[in-house]
């Protein structure tokens, strides 16, 4: 039983904006130039209260009657964080029209944010460094081209640059290792310095600041993103449009959702991963199967202090990523004369990331090279309205019946996105039996970064040895959405519209396959006498396959949740007035 504020209770965001632009357009013979600037300043003040009241534990209720609290603990410092980002933008573009069936499209932009430097900790001064970029030019150019009636082709390329995340500064800038920014108390069974039940710690000197501190790579930069495409656009007729492309996209120093342990020495023991056949029992001590060496990553034993023994974990932002994006995309559209119009387009793709991306070993991103987990090969959309034309209806009272009411459509129809096989970590620790172990973490030195930075590697797991990240795919998503409407007009100027929508009307379950969410992913239970014991440099880790897995055809047997962007069969009605 706890007695207090979580940490995110009494917490507030506000934060205030203001934004100017402006641009010129200058027209001169086949030339059309525009030149503009942005300026956009953001201020943040970030406020959690949390738990600087004090948080009590009790054991049961016994001891809480008689106020004998298990712990202790109150969080000290500032309780509040703000900082301002100045935004600037510069871009100049010259369409040109060559000639009457070529059109070309030239740009340059320059633009930049400002982030404050942090506080800056005496005891590793990188925590008072944010590598601002400042040189940002982003080329861009584009052309349209007709070369018979009715076929146009449009391409174009382009260098383009995104921001950071705000979220993503704080967290880095935010635990410096300054007793001033952040600090705790905790006292395991209190002894006589604790406060009285309900008091609070005043002593200053009782808060120590955390040893782990974050910061920002030197390295990191804006991630940049190359993109192109191409596409053959051709009018059927007076009604039909088809179009045919492709588009490829390279983004280059993705920010890592793992943290990298600057301080952290790289582990000179080795695991020895032996993987046990289909059906084979918790209970079996050992089992014949394909081997994989990989390093010892036990958090027992990775060891602090490769930079300064005085600090824990300096955990760095850091942004190696690769993503490569390729796509065929065809859409076709068809305006019919009796109120129909229909829009249908494909998507076929490749998406893949590399080189740290959801690292795992940050001692080796050669195994990230897998699909991104925003990966769908397929995806199928169809849309449709139908309006229904009266004109040709010669009863009155039938004409009014048929008019005014729209029907649409859309349906779409999507490939699964891909997830991880992981290790269960309950099993670890342990001899064998029930899988009740220390709950160690093999496998995975990202998950062992403990600030806030950091989003704990593969969903707090280690991935399977004998499989690549990502490498399994999700069931598909398929979804189709229904609405009614009907207008009734009085007045002239004025109509009523009443609206019935139904989602998901086939009711489909589709589950959410993202980031790990919505399946259960626990491959093996890894077990052994040495198997994430946090005291062998060897380890040798018997991978038996979860009971789960091994009961269904599917990879991990469960599927545990529903995406809310695709839920059950959902109904809504609306009215509208309009005058």
């Amino acid at each position: 039983f706890m007695l207090g504020n979580p940490g995110f209770a009494y917490s507030r965001t506000p934060e205030t904006e203001y934004q100017v632009n402006d641009h010129v357009t200058y027209v001169h013979g086949r030339h059309t130039i525009s030149t503009g600037l942005d300026f956009n300043h953001d201020s943040v003040s970030d406020f959690e209260y949390g738990n600087f009241r004090g948080t009590y534990a009790f054991t049961n209720p016994q001891n809480f009657a008689l106020v004998h609290e298990l712990f202790y603990s109150q969080s000290g410092g500032n309780p509040t964080y703000s900082f301002a980002v100045p935004y600037y933008g510069f871009y100049i573009d010259d369409k040109y029209q060559l000639s009457k069936n070529l059109t070309l499209d030239l740009g340059l932009r320059e633009d930049f944010q400002v982030y404050p430097q942090p506080a800056e900790n005496p005891a590793f001064p990188q925590t008072g460094k944010f590598p601002n970029r400042y040189k940002r030019f982003a080329p861009r150019f584009g052309f349209a081209w007709s070369p018979r009636a009715k076929t146009v082709v449009r391409g174009g390329y382009g260098v383009f640059y995104t921001d950071l995340n705000g979220v993503n500064y704080e967290n880095s800038a935010l635990s410096n290792g300054l007793a001033s920014q952040q600090s705790s108390v905790f006292l395991f069974q209190p002894p006589i310095n604790a406060p009285a039940f309900p008091n609070q710690i005043n002593n200053a000197s009782l808060f120590a600041a955390s040893p782990n501190i974050s910061v920002f790579s030197s390295s990191l930069r804006p991630p940049t993103i190359l993109e192109s495409n191409l596409q053959i656009e051709q009018a059927i007729d007076n009604q039909t449009t088809a179009s045919v492309g492709v588009v490829w996209s390279h983004a280059d120093h993705l920010i890592s959702s793992s943290a990298y342990d600057m301080n952290l020495i790289k582990p000179a023991g080795k695991t020895t991963y032996i993987v046990c056949p289909k059906n084979t029992p918790n209970t079996a001590g050992t089992c014949s199967g394909s081997s994989y060496v990989g390093p010892n990553l036990d958090s027992g034993l990775l060891t602090e202090g490769a930079i300064n023994p005085k600090l824990g974990q300096i955990n760095a932002l850091i942004s190696p990523g690769h993503n490569n994006y390729l796509s065929l995309i065809s859409q076709f559209t068809r305006r019919s004369k009796n109120g129909l119009a229909v829009l249908s387009s494909f998507t076929y793709s490749k998406n893949m990331n590399s080189n740290g991306v959801d690292f795992n070993d940050q001692f080796n991103f050669s195994n990230t090279h897998s699909p991104s987990t925003l990966d769908q090969r397929i995806r199928l959309s169809i849309s449709a309205v139908y309006q229904p034309v009266t004109t040709g209806i010669g009863n009155p009272a039938l004409r009014r019946l048929a008019e005014n009411w729209i029907i649409s459509t859309v349906m779409q129809f999507n490939s699964g996105r891909p997830y991880t096989g992981t290790l269960n970590a309950a099993c670890t620790g342990i001899n064998l039996q029930n899988c009740t172990g220390a709950g160690d973490n093999l496998n995975d030195s990202a998950f062992n970064e403990s600030t806030s930075n950091t989003a704990l590697g593969i969903a707090g797991a280690g991935p399977s040895p004998n499989r690549e990240l990502d490498s399994y795919y999700g069931p598909w998503i398929d979804e189709g959405d229904l609405g009614i409407e009907r207008r009734f007009t009085f007045h002239r100027t004025q109509y009523i519209s009443f609206t019935a929508q139904v989602f998901n009307i086939t009711n489909h379950q589709n589950y959410f396959v993202q980031a790990q969410s919505g399946v259960q992913t626990l491959q093996y239970n890894p077990v052994g006498p040495t198997c994430g014991d946090g005291a062998s440099v060897n380890q040798t880790c018997y991978l038996i396959p979860n009971t789960a897995a091994q009961a269904s055809t599917s990879p991990f047997g469960q599927l545990e949740s529903i995406d809310q962007l695709n839920p059950p069969r959902v109904w809504q009605f609306a009215a509208r007035y309009t005058f």
